[in-house]
């Protein structure tokens, strides 16, 4: 009520059928309010609860909302630590890693990050980033590019053989996946600590 057909329409939430009649548009789906870095909702993104298809159904773009200027979840991550951050492609691929106790999570809702998600990421000054996009060619693509924009702060995230999204994971080989790519981490750290010290001391001896 108040609001205009065109309004409506362009919020993205209900579609007109060829009667006139309106439906909603996320009918049979779990929503996923996508919030932007000031917590504010600006799109919605759903889930079907069955093997209907499509098995996702995205906001459409507009003024408010292009997938390619946000980062999901970073309204939440960068209340966190900024020591290390985890980037995956899909909001349940987020979801899944909050359920298994890790916040530190961004969504790029695709497998490459935009430049503005490149710009946002920089800003965050976060140490480390672990590429947790998906196993797959595409995935694996997408972490390469990573690697190019932030060189050595990237690792990448160690799935088990076979293993190619990890909403496909329980919390056992989630645990033994993330157990290894944090042992990773830390080697890079003390690593480059190392070299760090060495580095200071050449400069003192001379």
């Amino acid at each position: 009520e108040g609001f205009q057909e065109a309004e409506i329409l362009e919020s993205g939430l209900v579609n007109k059928n060829d009667n006139g009649k309106y439906i909603d548009r996320y009918r049979n789906r779990l929503m996923i309010p996508i919030l932007d870095e000031r917590n504010r909702v600006i799109a919605f993104g759903g889930r079907v609860l069955d093997d209907s298809k499509p098995k996702y159904i995205n906001s459409p773009e507009n003024i408010v909302y292009s997938k390619g200027r946000h980062l999901f979840g970073l309204n939440v991550a960068k209340k966190g630590n900024t020591d290390k951050l985890l980037v995956v492609e899909g909001y349940m691929d987020r979801l899944k890693f909050i359920q298994y106790g890790e916040k530190n999570v961004v969504a790029i809702l695709g497998w490459k990050m935009t430049k503005e998600q490149e710009d946002k990421l920089k800003r965050s000054n976060v140490k480390y980033i672990i590429s947790a996009l998906d196993n797959d060619k595409c995935g694996k693509k997408g972490t390469e590019y990573l690697q190019a924009i932030f060189g050595s702060k990237v690792i990448r995230f160690r799935y088990l053989k076979g293993i190619k999204d990890i909403g496909e994971t329980d919390k056992e080989q989630f645990d033994k996946m993330y157990q290894k790519t944090i042992k990773i981490l830390k080697e890079r750290r003390n690593g480059l600590i190392r070299q760090d010290q060495s580095r200071r001391t050449k400069i003192r001896k001379q």
